[in-house]
């Protein structure tokens, strides 16, 4: 089913999930974003932004980097060769172009280096890049993102295993964060977090008395937090090398999977155990009373290894 579990610990511990956190973009969001506008300040013209962000935006592999360089090029705009860049993790990138620093990222960047820019940035509710060259302002590339097909059933399959705290963590905006958590039904959706934002609201969550935490997590960014809790859902080299559950497909409703394969594992256990117990003992005593002969010791040895490997093997049947 495309699931890895990395050890029979782990296909164990999640059964007793019952708090599941998910990063957005990229897990519950198809990661695939498009430009949908641009917004300059006078004297600025939209190819000169463009020329910026994506000559800068071409060394990430981040979605929204990606989607920013395609558009570029599809406009047959030339980029600009850069040279060390500086990734500020949580915030974006920086570089020197022309002996100007250069800073594209997302609102707390611009903050983060004290240069002005309009306040009205922080109210567009799409996910948005902004640019400063120097010590100004530039302008700004807003971008959309969709939720997966199968997210709203993640939820809901999530749900109907009785695990009630579903949350959203994320380093978007928090109107972004909450609109994409109301589609999906989550009331507990957090943004503006930081890797190590994420890493503290995970260890809050710990210290609530009962809580069992599943982490879902697709880039290098969430191993921190990943390293604290279970899963994974997306292959990613750094983040697959900290989790303990990966799903080796681009589904989060393969978490609701995972957990049932847990619950029904534990299920055919103790029904294996029982089965094998409770007929070793009948024939134990039936020996005792001179009724069992050598045939059914051979069934109470033998004949129960063989049921409760085919009793095992319902457990395709049952998760479907």
């Amino acid at each position: 089913m495309g699931i890895l579990f990395k050890g029979g610990n782990y296909l164990d511990a999640i059964t007793r999930v019952n708090t599941v956190v998910f990063d957005k973009t990229g897990t519950l969001t198809k990661g695939v974003f498009e430009v949908e506008s641009c917004r300059v300040v006078p004297g600025t013209s939209e190819e000169d932004l463009l020329r910026v962000v994506a000559s800068i935006e071409k060394n990430s592999n981040h979605p929204i980097a990606r989607a920013i360089v395609a558009y570029a090029q599809d406009k047959g705009i030339d980029l600009i060769v850069t040279k060390n860049i500086e990734e500020i993790a949580g915030y974006g990138l920086m570089t020197e172009i022309d002996g100007k620093r250069v800073l594209v990222g997302n609102a707390r960047l611009l903050s983060k280096y004290s240069i002005e820019f309009p306040k009205a940035v922080f109210s567009i509710t799409e996910t948005t890049v902004v640019c400063a060259v120097g010590d100004k302002y530039i302008g700004c590339i807003i971008l959309s993102d969709v939720l997966k097909d199968d997210a709203s059933d993640t939820v809901k399959a999530l749900k109907e295993l009785n695990i009630k705290n579903i949350q959203i963590l994320s380093g978007d905006k928090q109107s972004i964060v909450s609109i994409f958590a109301n589609k999906l039904g989550i009331t507990q959706a957090y943004g503006d977090l930081l890797p190590e934002g994420k890493v503290e609201h995970i260890e809050r969550l710990k210290e609530e008395k009962g809580n069992q935490i599943a982490f879902v997590g697709d880039g290098m960014n969430d191993a921190p937090v990943l390293h604290r809790s279970y899963l994974i859902h997306k292959p990613v080299r750094y983040a697959i090398e900290t989790a303990d559950v990966v799903i080796q497909t681009d589904q989060p409703s393969k978490v609701a999977t995972a957990i049932k394969v847990g619950r029904c594992t534990r299920r055919i256990i103790w029904q294996n155990v029982l089965l094998a117990f409770g007929v070793k003992l009948l024939v134990l005593i039936l020996g005792a009373s001179g009724i069992a002969t050598l045939w059914e010791a051979v069934f109470a040895d033998v004949g129960v290894t063989l049921i409760a490997i085919m009793n095992a093997v319902r457990i395709q049947k049952m998760i479907k």
